[in-house]
């Protein structure tokens, strides 16, 4: 006999869902960073989120007794306040109801944009399959709730473990050079790819860079790799930037001690050793790089993914 897999709710049955104020929270399915990064302390939308954004706020147009309050739409998560009108067609389970119709139009527009190669595929799925909601009995929680979302974006900068140079391992001094940034998506090949220069970063110059200029990426993707792996060859001078902690000695390549030995390689990170990846942290890692560049240089980007959001953050930024 095969299994059945039975979900428990998360609404509760002394609840009346078909009117009143609702904070609500709805993940990303595998809890995926994918609408959009947070630069700084605000929140920079990528194409995606943008579909879904405009999906949101014109619920109230579709459904007259939704009324949509403070809300806002973070990388992998949504926070929103929702006020039910009472009307008679509402249904027993109302706030579930519109939620559902908020949920399948967003994620009809994940659909298509993945069918176009616009976003990166997470699956079949792009929320996660319940919601958590709060009801809303009082003003004073209705304050703290709008406030809660407001301050998300800063909030979410927050969540970190230190200076991206709290832990190093090399040359120090490589941190004062001029830097060259590399980056590049997670899941193209290195096979023939072209790196090619951003004609516009946050503190780029259009002066050619002097010699003796510093390579810096987290060298997390394939691409990344192959670029350490061909400047370690030519002897560059590197800041290797690790979002999962700077490795053990028992780790390091016969190219990498050497470099260490001759003074050109730092490696540098926010976490000790032995430290796993995080999303959030990579994500922070390469902003970080970036905003140290004096030149950038990519190779494949995904579209809407995390670094194409990242560089249009920062050049929008910078053009403020």
């Amino acid at each position: 006999m095969s299994e059945r897999y039975f979900h428990k709710s998360l609404r509760h049955k002394n609840i009346d869902y078909r009117r009143g104020r609702f904070f609500v929270t709805m993940q990303v399915a595998h809890n995926t960073s994918l609408l959009g990064v947070i630069v700084g302390e605000k929140v920079v939308l990528n194409e995606l989120e943008r579909g879904v954004q405009e999906v949101l706020e014109l619920m109230p147009l579709k459904y007259p007794e939704f009324e949509l309050g403070e809300y806002v739409v973070m990388p992998n998560h949504i926070h929103m306040i929702v006020d039910i009108k009472l009307r008679l067609s509402n249904k027993e389970n109302h706030l579930g109801f519109l939620m559902g119709r908020f949920k399948g139009a967003a994620a009809f527009v994940y659909g298509k944009m993945k069918r176009m190669g616009k976003v990166p595929d997470i699956g079949e799925h792009l929320w996660q399959r319940d919601y958590w909601e709060n009801l809303i009995s009082s003003e004073e929680e209705f304050r703290h709730y709008v406030q809660y979302i407001r301050y998300n974006p800063k909030n979410w900068t927050r969540d970190r473990w230190g200076a991206v140079t709290q832990y190093m391992l090399g040359e120090e001094s490589l941190l004062n050079c001029p830097k060259r940034a590399f980056v590049a998506s997670q899941g193209h090949a290195i096979r023939d790819f072209v790196p090619r220069r951003v004609e516009f970063s946050g503190c780029g110059t259009s002066v050619p860079l002097p010699p003796d200029t510093v390579l810096i990426s987290t060298f997390t993707s394939a691409q990344e790799r192959e670029v350490f792996r061909r400047a370690l060859a030519k002897k560059r001078r590197i800041i290797h930037v690790c979002p999962q902690g700077i490795p053990r000695e028992d780790e390091l390549t016969t190219e990498q001690q050497q470099a260490l030995d001759e003074r050109r390689l730092l490696f540098i990170s926010p976490h000790p050793s032995g430290s796993g990846l995080n999303k959030k942290v990579a994500t922070w890692c390469n902003e970080y790089v970036l905003r140290q560049a004096a030149e950038i240089w990519v190779g494949d980007i995904t579209p809407n993914g995390m670094l194409a959001t990242l560089i249009d953050g920062l050049q929008r930024e910078a053009r403020a």
